[in-house]
């Protein structure tokens, strides 16, 4: 009984402080004296994802967004949603009805090579759509740059890994 309580309280205590450091970093993205500058950012905008032999698979999404006046904190925000949601929209690519130009809006890149028709990619999504059916978990911040007054660029990343670890997460938290 005693080891059961003392299992509840540390699992609790662990997600309280990965919460708590979540938002430190949160807060940390947002200290715009220490954000640097966009012009030599490693990613480039749009998707980028991998799928490997034995079905391992990573999912890059960078966006790029315009800062409007001194509103900083909302472009960075702003451009994490729209990585969010481009990974979302790229995997909707097999739904009909889609169009050929959202290939080119979501500027999809399959092993770094830039993709141009949708037929390059089918059997991918369907992979990539299939892990995903129970919804989007294990979605990361890994990088963010800002030019104050011209552009934000966020970058976001799903593996594997981070999904399968965000689903024994939430099974532990049920």
């Amino acid at each position: 009984m005693k080891q059961s309580i003392l299992n509840k309280n540390l699992f609790f205590f662990t997600v309280i402080i990965s919460f708590a450091l979540f938002q430190a970093t949160k807060a940390e993205r947002n200290n715009f004296a220490i954000t640097r500058s966009c012009r030599n950012y490693p990613y480039k905008t749009g998707i980028n994802f991998k799928i490997n032999s034995d079905n391992s698979f990573k999912i890059i999404s960078t966006s790029n967004v315009e800062v409007l006046d001194n509103f900083v904190s909302f472009a960075l925000d702003e451009a994490e949603l729209t990585a969010n949601s481009n990974i979302s929209e790229f995997l909707k690519l097999n739904d009909p009805p889609s169009e050929e130009d959202l290939i080119k809006e979501l500027e999809i890149r399959k092993n770094g090579r830039l993709i141009r028709r949708k037929s390059q990619v089918q059997k991918e999504i369907a992979f990539l759509k299939s892990i995903f059916s129970n919804g989007f978990k294990g979605i990361s911040l890994i990088d963010s740059c800002l030019d104050i007054g011209k552009r934000a660029m966020v970058t976001v990343e799903v593996t594997d890994k981070t999904f399968k670890m965000a689903e024994i997460l939430e099974k532990r938290m049920k």
